[in-house]
């Protein structure tokens, strides 16, 4: 196997990690696969605000999952491309439906995972966005 191959699989078991870690709220495995400490970490989620968000303020919406009561997420589509030797992009479709005390919700939402290699594979940028359910007829 390739050292390239063997990076590739590394990184796509990360990828397909956190659909896991968060249906059954995991989330110290979650936190292993970001590297939210680093300054340089942020994401734009697809929950309100919106708003681009850094590693303390992940975080917290990791450690919110424990008001999730169920979670599942079909991740789809997932494409792998190395930028550089140490710097990879993961894109994909992520087909979700999450219960929480305040009712259910399900949709779609497009992503992109940047991960750089410090010693092992890390989320350093991810961006989320919903996609607007399509409209009959």
């Amino acid at each position: 196997m390739r050292v390239q191959d063997e990076e590739r699989e590394k990184i796509l078991s990360r990828v397909m990690a956190v659909p896991e870690a968060i249906s059954t709220k995991k989330k110290s495995r979650i936190l292993k696969i970001y590297d939210s400490f680093d300054p340089k970490f942020s994401a734009f989620e697809d929950v309100p605000d919106y708003s681009l968000v850094d590693g303390s303020r992940f975080r917290r919406f990791i450690e919110e999952l424990s008001e999730i009561k169920s979670a599942s997420i079909d991740r789809q589509n997932v494409r792998l491309d190395f930028l550089a030797k140490d710097v990879a992009l993961v894109t994909g479709v992520d087909d979700w439906r999450i219960e929480t005390g305040g009712g259910v919700s399900k949709g779609r939402s497009r992503f992109t995972i940047v991960f750089w290699r410090r010693g092992s594979w890390k989320v350093i940028h991810e961006h989320f966005t919903r996609i607007p359910p399509q409209k009959d007829g």
